[in-house]
């Protein structure tokens, strides 16, 4: 325990905004947590003894390795879901080896080779063009200084007291997934960081904690003191420093609330999404990890609809084995006890820095060798991969996804290698099923329009909504200029899916979809109105999406739809639903 922050002075109300990570809201005085120094700061000069050098680097990466185990081990015996992440952070300690040692014996000392192999694989992969991929730099960073302080003997960073004036606000830069374990048990209200976004492990994490938090807060630490009171609405974004009296009620009321109807949400977990009138729509989860399916099926999914298969990529350098393939499906494949798992081939970026990447960069990243196009260029890695989804797909209802398909030819030659992997796994006798179901992902305006002809030779679509918009109207959505420009509600935008829907009905296959659009609840009707009767969801969105179609009938989200494909603009569209739709929650 520490002694009581002196009292700060009072100043005006700031308030500051940022991406809501994890939903709730939270009171409580800031409490600044500060980085522990850079394992940068590791001396350059070459050591005597190289040998030497990698005795100790195997020694210190036995410590940090037993470390990691007894992390997972703790939180695996609590069935706590995010054991996981620390289990493949000792994986990729152990990748990092072999490069590690590389690096001493061309003349550095152990910490010197941590600072340079870990720092430029961390930047290696902060670079990446997908989002998600991108924020395993920083596990990469906290596995370096674990591993740094193994060799050192630095103590770890860790978390003032908090737990004696009351509940605290953490403020930081940032908050590495070993930080973020810290807070568990801690009298913590909420979460606010500078840098970071839903897709990093810290998020996952927090959100598992059930912390509000808010996420990529510009200049949150130069507007904070140590000891003033905050509050963090998780839900909104929104981060108020020094809250008045009005909005100190209102932070308590929207906190109350939140929870209240959290709460309500889960209890309505075991009902149906059926309308009023008897039209039943099927929600299924988004997934990253197998652990990810139980948070999914605790809300309801009724199986997996989209399961990234990009956090195999240890970011290490080395893409995973057919044996690592199998155990990952395999795991989600047990957790869902008989519903089906939608497995996405690799959808990596596709600049310079991709797993396999040694091309020069691309001029343009978002339209080059990308997804099912990367996967044509590496056929050993992509074989490796469609063999394990055979495997797994003998020992239950699995199905193949394809993404970033624009035609046909590609659809064609994707299930040529299919086949092959099969043909290959007949010969050697390894049980696996053939004929599984493969889909398409309508992510590119090109399937879209062509969607008939797919259509014909698809087991089913995925409208990944992210990438159609993004491609659609020429918005980059990795660029926060451009965010108001990014507008599902664009005409172009629901005449494609319009086309995709009507072409998979034609065909007599399923369309789901599978972007951030199904998850917003203003659009759930709009999008069941228009046919879709598939959504596949963040498992925080499934809720209050299923909450939101029980509370009409399909008639009324007809009419909507039918007035929304009639208006002009992306303006008359949402006067229209926010007229017509109220959403829940925060939703």
């Amino acid at each position: 325990m520490t002694d009581a922050p002196p009292p700060q002075p009072r100043t005006a109300m700031q308030e500051l905004r940022g991406i809501p990570v994890s939903g709730g809201s939270g009171v409580g005085r800031a409490l600044l947590y500060e980085e522990a120094p850079d394992v940068r700061a590791a001396a350059a000069r070459p050591p005597r003894d190289l040998e030497g050098e990698v005795r100790r680097l195997h020694e210190a990466a036995e410590r940090a390795g037993a470390d990691l185990g007894a992390l997972h081990d703790s939180l695996a015996a609590s069935r706590d879901a995010v054991a996981q992440i620390f289990f493949a952070h000792r994986a990729m300690l152990t990748d990092f080896l072999p490069r590690l040692e590389v690096a001493i014996r061309a003349g550095s000392s152990a910490e010197h080779a941590v600072q340079t192999v870990i720092h430029a694989a961390a930047a290696k992969i902060a670079r990446v063009e997908d989002p998600i991929l991108s924020q395993r730099a920083k596990d990469v960073i906290d596995i370096g200084r674990r591993l740094h302080r193994a060799l050192t003997g630095a103590p770890a960073a860790t978390l003032p007291d908090d737990d004696a004036d009351g509940p605290v606000i953490v403020l930081a830069s940032d908050l590495s997934p070993s930080q973020a374990v810290q807070l568990r048990g801690r009298n913590v209200a909420a979460i606010a960081l500078e840098q970071g976004g839903h897709t990093g492990h810290a998020a996952v994490i927090i959100k598992s904690l059930e912390i509000p938090c808010v996420m990529g807060v510009q200049g949150l630490i130069e507007a904070s003191s140590p000891g003033q009171m905050v509050w963090v609405d998780g839900s909104s974004g929104q981060v108020v420093i020094e809250p008045d009296a009005a909005a100190m009620e209102r932070a308590v009321d929207l906190g109350l609330r939140y929870d209240r109807l959290e709460a309500s949400l889960l209890g309505e977990s075991h009902l149906p999404a059926e309308t009023i009138d008897g039209h039943r729509a099927t929600l299924l989860a988004n997934i990253e990890y197998p652990f990810d399916v139980e948070v999914g099926i605790e809300r309801g999914a009724e199986g997996v609809g989209l399961y990234r298969t990009e956090f195999l990529y240890a970011g290490a350098g080395q893409l995973p084995t057919e044996e690592q393939h199998v155990a990952a499906y395999r795991e989600a494949l047990g957790r869902l006890a008989g519903a089906h798992l939608t497995i996405r081939t690799f959808d990596f970026g596709a600049d310079k820095e991709s797993p396999l990447g040694t091309s020069d960069p691309e001029p343009n990243p978002a339209l080059g060798v990308r997804s099912l196009r990367w996967c044509f260029e590496h056929p050993d890695a992509f074989r490796v991969q469609l063999r394990a989804i055979l495997r797994v797909a003998a020992e239950g209802d699995v199905r193949v996804m394809l993404p970033m398909v624009a035609s046909l030819e590609e659809l064609r030659r994707a299930r040529r290698l299919l086949a092959e992997a099969a043909e290959e796994l007949a010969r050697e006798g390894v049980a696996h099923r053939a004929d599984l179901a493969v889909g398409v992902m309508i992510e590119i305006p090109a399937a879209a329009v062509t969607a008939d002809l797919l259509a014909r030779e698809a087991d089913f679509f995925s409208i990944g909504t992210n990438d159609l918009i993004q491609y659609d109207l020429a918005v980059d959505r990795m660029n926060p200029r451009l965010e108001p420009l990014f507008r599902p509600s664009h005409p172009s935008v629901l005449r494609l899916i319009e086309r995709t829907l009507e072409a998979a009905a034609e065909a007599g296959i399923p369309v789901t979809m599978c972007g951030e659009m199904g998850g917003q609840s203003i659009y759930a009707v709009l999008l069941m109105g228009m046919g879709l009767r598939q959504f596949s969801l963040t498992p925080g969105y499934i809720p209050r999406v299923r909450r939101l179609l029980r509370g009409l009938t399909l008639l009324e989200a007809r009419q909507l739809a039918g007035e929304c494909l009639r208006a002009a603009t992306a303006d008359e569209v949402e006067a229209l639903l926010r007229a017509r739709v109220t959403p829940v929650g925060a939703g």
